[in-house]
């Protein structure tokens, strides 16, 4: 019984890691074409220790973002726990904006719907921060939820 235990551990942790690796694959492909092409053209570009604020009673998080030099954003935060996958564009040489997505689960696993994030920010070349907004929708797509967030991050 525990070598079928093992098994179904192995294959689960497998399945959770694959994505995790394509993810990593095409950072990893981003950064090299950049380098190549010597297209860093935005300060925006590179990996972020982000803190996010909210109104209210609403805990703080800390969160993880990188934005690649093709307008692809990655993040994570200590709430929702899943890659939240989006995009990023210039708005001037300090200026931009990015919206992403995360999926929400219950403690069990089973999914309740997105998250869809929304902000404007300004960047230096070791900080920046935004504010926008979270839209909060059921698995019918149905809106439940907007609420205001600030973020201030630093370069690592």
């Amino acid at each position: 019984m525990k070598e079928t235990i093992d098994r179904r551990r192995l294959l689960t942790r497998s399945a959770l890691l694959a994505p995790a690796a394509g993810v990593a694959a095409l950072i990893g492909a981003d950064a090299a074409n950049a380098d190549d092409a010597g297209t860093f053209s935005h300060p925006i570009i590179g990996n972020w220790h982000v803190d996010i604020a909210f109104p209210g009673p609403n805990p703080p998080e800390k969160g993880l973002f990188a934005f690649t030099n093709t307008g692809l954003m990655l993040c994570t935060n200590t709430r929702v726990r899943d890659l939240g996958l989006g995009k990023w564009r210039a708005l001037s040489s300090s200026r931009f904006e990015f919206k992403f997505r995360h999926h929400m689960f219950m403690p069990d696993g089973s999914w309740v719907g997105t998250l869809d994030i929304l902000h404007t920010g300004t960047v230096t070349a070791t900080s920046f921060t935004s504010s926008g907004t979270g839209t909060v929708y059921d698995t019918s797509g149905n809106q439940t939820e907007t609420i205001a967030s600030q973020t201030t991050a630093v370069r690592f």
